[in-house]
């Protein structure tokens, strides 16, 4: 049995229908648009308001994170003594958005700052101690991390014996020891009172600001105009999009449209997004990638200088050298994605194996993250590729998927690896090459015990069942206000059911991959588009009805022509 013959199964979401159709009245709305709000826990008319309008005022106090305070007294105490302040980035679009971030407001108040990004192919993730070097060699006495440090304990130790204060910003996982900092800002501590637990690396970042906005006077003047770079980081990051998040990228996303930061500028115009409506999807496969690409091959500082030129020329040359480092990356990740397709095939069963861990010495160690993405994807289980390098050590991406919180699984293999972190649904490892079969063992055996077979198969869930007379472009408009859409807030999922085919069914695309279907019922025609359907044509041009269609309400342009479509998640005959 091969993975290609899994089928994904359609579920309808269980929602109240005493509560639809309470807030269908409240706020006059179609039961369709209320259950999809119900599904997303939204059940007064208060908190719907908040949701169709994101506001700066729904933001939350800084200071209820634990050591807000004693992270602003110390920024102060340098600032105010001219100390040398080194921002300490990730290679990542999280990272680098943060590091802009804050050399932008600390500058504007005043600091003497600079910044420090690792080399990926040579320092790997996190703060190292080559990086702590290098602050001292530059007499810095303040490190402010971001979006990294929090499982960096020896290197917070470094910096101390160095003369060096260290606070840190970060959103992943601590581990029982924590680092000896001057000040942790992170909201995943056990102890931290700050609701939002979510936020990006970007985001605990921008709290930082509004803390020291508050305390210069400065007010909101610090801060907002830097919001499209916190929602730039956060969409890319792929946090949920609820809460905090969400007001961060629906205002920050409306920045962008006009972005007065040259880089975003010269990137949406590289990117040929001018004049476009820019939202989660434009920023996470077009924008971000290329910010990411630079990171991924060796040299994030690009990203940085991008950001941070107010020379219209430079941004210009500068996006260009980062597109075109994008499309070197993905030849890299396509080859990868490839080969481990290949060796998947010949190499795992779907029955013995809830997971995949593939290694080889040709992968880039800066593609392997995007690679595992695509084999949870592809194949529907949690996914680490690992690239060997010269020296006996390897490097590994993972990404999880079925449910399985994968920082959690590698605990479990620790004493197989060199290093470990992350958090729930990615992670990273260093291992040596000689323990990859053990470690493909071992962590395959930790996954049985947490997932079954059922739990692998692809689910489609609907927010809603609706006859097909309701799909309108009413309804689309209204589905367009929730925007931004990503995870805790994806694009709902509508049931249809009992259609007919219209057209005979065809393949398109590169390689035939995706399924194009005209379909009909109760008089109404809707076009739909299956993206990697393709391999299902025959079953499902040979049945005369449709008995399920799950799918995404979309608008189509062709030839100037505006048609709704349906964007195909799930279907069954």
């Amino acid at each position: 049995m091969s993975f290609a013959a899994v089928r994904e199964k359609i579920l309808l979401r269980d929602v109240d229908a005493g509560l639809v159709e309470r807030l269908a009245a409240e706020l006059n709305v179609s039961q369709t648009v209320a259950s999809i709000l119900v599904g997303r826990k939204l059940t007064t008319y208060d908190e719907c308001k908040k949701f169709f309008r994101p506001n700066v005022d729904d933001f939350r106090d800084p200071f209820l994170f634990c050591d807000m305070e004693k992270a602003v007294l110390r920024i102060k105490q340098a600032i105010a003594a001219g100390e040398k302040i080194i921002i300490y980035g990730d290679y990542d679009v999280d990272g680098v958005t943060s590091t802009v971030l804050l050399i932008t407001a600390f500058r504007r108040l005043g600091a003497v700052c600079d910044y420090y990004l690792p080399n990926r192919l040579t320092e790997g993730y996190g703060v190292s101690d080559s990086g702590i070097n290098h602050a001292a060699q530059c007499k810095a006495s303040l490190i402010i991390t971001v979006d990294c440090g929090i499982t960096s304990c020896p290197q917070v130790d470094l910096a101390s014996s160095l003369g060096i204060d260290v606070i840190i910003t970060d959103h992943h996982e601590p581990k029982d020891e924590l680092p000896k900092a001057i000040a942790i800002i992170n909201p995943k501590l056990p102890d931290c009172g700050y609701p939002d637990k979510s936020l990006a690396g970007v985001g605990a970042a921008l709290k930082l600001c509004q803390a020291l906005a508050e305390v210069s006077g400065h007010g909101n003047d610090l801060w907002y105009d830097l919001l499209e770079l916190a929602a730039l980081g956060t969409a890319a990051d792929i946090v949920p999009l609820t809460g905090e998040n969400r007001v961060i990228t629906a205002l920050g996303f409306a920045q962008m449209q006009e972005s007065k930061n040259l880089g975003i500028k010269a990137l949406i115009e590289a990117q040929s997004l001018t004049n476009k409506k820019l939202s989660t999807s434009e920023v996470v496969f077009q924008i971000a990638p290329c910010i990411n690409a630079v990171g991924r091959l060796g040299d994030p500082q690009r990203g940085v200088e991008l950001l941070l030129t107010d020379d219209p020329a430079l941004a210009a040359l500068y996006a260009r050298e980062l597109r075109e480092a994008n499309l070197e990356r993905r030849a890299l990740d396509t080859s990868a994605a490839e080969e481990a397709v290949q060796w998947i095939e010949m190499n795992c069963s779907l029955k013995k194996d809830l997971s995949i861990v593939a290694a080889s010495p040709d992968w880039h160690v800066g593609v392997i993250g995007i690679v595992a993405s695509r084999m949870v994807e592809k194949f529907h289980r949690p996914s680490i590729m690992i690239s060997i390098g010269e020296d006996g050590m390897a490097r590994g991406s993972g990404r999880s998927g079925g449910g399985l919180h994968l920082l959690d699984a590698l605990d479990q293999c620790s004493d197989l690896l060199e290093s470990y972190g992350g958090h729930a649904s990615a992670a990273g490892l260093s291992i040596r090459s000689e323990k990859i079969d053990e470690f493909r063992e071992k962590f395959n055996s930790v996954v049985k015990t947490r997932l079954s077979a059922d739990d692998l198969v692809p689910r489609v869930t609907a927010d809603a069942e609706v006859p097909v007379t309701v799909i309108t472009s009413k309804l689309l408009r209204i589905i367009k206000q929730m925007e931004p859409f990503g995870p805790g807030n994806m694009r709902p999922i509508l049931l249809c059911r009992d259609f007919k085919h219209k057209y005979a069914p065809k393949t398109v695309g590169q390689n035939q991959s995706h399924l194009k279907l005209s379909l009909t019922s109760q008089g109404v025609t809707l076009d739909a588009i299956a993206f990697n359907f393709g391999d299902r044509l025959t079953e499902v041009k040979s049945s005369t009805n449709i008995a399920e269609v799950a799918f995404a309400l979309e608008e189509n342009e062709w030839n100037g022509k505006v048609t709704l479509q349906m964007n195909v998640k799930g279907i069954s005959v």
